[in-house]
């Protein structure tokens, strides 16, 4: 078919009839789709694994000597819930709206799924590009080929959020070529995706974004970060009854085996790998060299403007519809998600565990007449208070945080269980339209559809105003104030929009002084 010139967004656009559209960029041309108002380039590369060494650093992805198919949405990261993943997983996906406005502000997503499985695939811009801003997702490797932390060079710690930053680099260099104002990206991320913008804002990489979001994620979540285990590879090899006689020799068998059959046998292992506080090498960019404790930016952080929330009752859905058996399983859950997290001696574990307890359930043993209040500890231990205290330090160091609670429960499939509240990921069907494999029905309502054009105005008022409420209205009827160092007033984004004070203050103050009394022994730090 004869090609067309096209001026959109301010861009020369090449169109393929009415299915297609060519983008010059520095790397080369990059054909994408016509989507009627929006077009999309799915699976670009923005980076490419050395498999040689699939752990470490990545290396510059070639110049494309022909146009680049970018219509593939579906690649992703070696993981264990799709054995379709591939090593070469180091792309992103662009929605670009159709408009005639110049230098579009950009919102880069990053996904969560406990830096084991998920992709940037699996999020769907349309809905958010329809305010003209542009929306890329990315992927990052995972498990052991993204948070190897070793005492080796090469492999020192934390790839997968260097990865995120080289996805950020990509878009400072060929966001422009899509319509797109490298000065106006938002970078945003939802669970571990949302704790690693909060990493981001304290990282020793130089500050490629603007504003940021984070959703139900938290430097402090968690198993968020861990203490380095130096043998971690030694230990991979092990699984496959592989001998190693030093890490580089485990490196050097790992880097042969089925990106799959590896992830399945970490999968099926009691070894955790996330963050670490990485060791310096000379010569060697790191990430952080920091513990999650001692996280101190203000150069970066200062007036940044920053969207933090959480959802209302974020481990609502673990306790729900859950049989007597269920829960006498969890009979010992508080012991052992303090063990998890603290070296205390026996004694100290039992009291400890003892005083959370009482705290929660008075004398009462976990079971169907105390799920709700045994949902308030797996939500405070994992999410609440870790996210006040995130929120603390970036208004500490300078911050504009525009903080927020999730309450809406009108899709819910628990909206008719007493204490339901907004669980984990239930905002993101609203941003994102997420449907059925992430356990959501269509959002058929007005209602919903109702709270999808609120949250989506919302962040993208932010993407481009840095203030989701720049002026009230009828979807938008509250002014949304910052959180001061004095106070904590949050948005309740619910049917009704208010604004309230202090969510859980009885609880966050009591995690406040457990964590006083007894942070140094963290497993992080000892």
């Amino acid at each position: 078919r004869a090609l067309q010139p096209l001026i959109i967004f301010g861009v020369a656009l090449q169109v393929f009839g009415q299915d297609f559209v060519v983008v010059n960029t520095s790397k080369g041309q990059i054909k994408g789709r016509d989507e009627g108002s929006y077009n999309t380039f799915f699976g670009i590369p923005y980076a490419k694994v050395d498999e040689e060494n699939p752990f470490g650093v990545s290396l510059p992805y070639p110049h494309f000597t022909e146009p680049f198919n970018a219509t593939d949405i579906t690649i992703s990261c070696p993981q264990v819930f799709r054995p379709q993943s591939i090593i070469q997983c180091l792309r992103l996906n662009i929605y670009v709206p159709k408009t005639t406005k110049k230098k579009l502000p950009v919102m880069v997503w990053i996904h969560g799924g406990a830096f084991i499985f998920g992709s940037g695939g699996d999020y769907g811009g349309q809905y958010l590009v329809q305010h003209d801003i542009i929306v890329v997702t990315i992927n990052y490797r995972l498990g052991p080929y993204g948070f190897l932390c070793l005492d080796d060079p090469e492999v020192p710690g934390n790839q997968a959020l260097k990865d995120q930053v080289d996805a950020l680099k990509w878009v400072q260099q060929n966001i422009e070529a899509f319509g797109g104002d490298p000065k106006k990206v938002t970078v945003a991320g939802e669970s571990y995706g949302g704790g690693s913008v909060d990493l981001l804002m304290y990282s020793n990489t130089e500050k490629l974004f603007d504003k940021a979001i984070v959703e139900s994620g938290t430097a402090q979540e968690d198993a968020m970060f861990v203490k380095p285990d130096y043998t971690a590879a030694i230990k991979l090899a092990a699984l496959f009854n592989y001998t190693a006689c030093n890490t580089k020799d485990a490196l050097k068998f790992l880097a042969q085996k089925d990106p799959f059959e590896l992830m399945q046998a970490f999968n099926s292992s009691d070894i955790l790998l996330r963050v670490c506080k990485e060791k310096k090498f000379k010569g060697v960019q790191s990430f952080l060299t920091d513990d999650s404790f001692h996280l101190y930016n203000p150069k970066k952080v200062k007036d940044t403007p920053v969207i933090f929330g959480y959802n209302s009752k974020e481990q609502f859905n673990t306790i729900a519809n859950e049989t007597d058996d269920f829960f006498r399983s969890l009979k010992d859950i508080i012991i052992e998600s303090l063990n998890r997290t603290f070296n205390f001696n026996e004694e100290e574990l039992l009291q400890v565990s003892s005083i959370v307890k009482k705290f929660y359930m008075g004398s009462k043993e976990i079971g169907q007449d105390t799920k709700l209040a045994l949902g308030e500890f797996l939500t405070d231990f994992s999410f609440t208070h870790a996210a006040e205290t995130s929120v603390t330090r970036l208004v500490d160091q300078g911050a504009k945080v525009y903080k927020y609670i999730f309450s809406y429960i009108g899709n819910s499939r628990y909206k008719n269980i007493h204490g339901v509240g907004a669980y984990h990921t239930e905002e993101l069907q609203y941003l994102f339209g997420l449907g059925e494999d992430f356990g959501f029905d269509p959002l058929v309502e007005p209602e919903h559809l109702m709270m999808r054009d609120r949250m989506t105005t919302m962040w993208a008022n932010f993407v481009k105003y840095g203030n989701p409420i720049p002026e009230t209205s009828d979807l938008l009827p509250v002014q949304w104030d910052t959180v001061p160092k004095d106070s904590r007033p949050y948005m309740d984004i619910d049917v009704t929009m208010e604004m309230l004070e202090d969510v859980y203050h009885d609880r966050v103050a009591f995690w406040d002084l457990l964590w006083h009394n007894y942070w140094r022994k963290s497993k992080i730090l000892s």
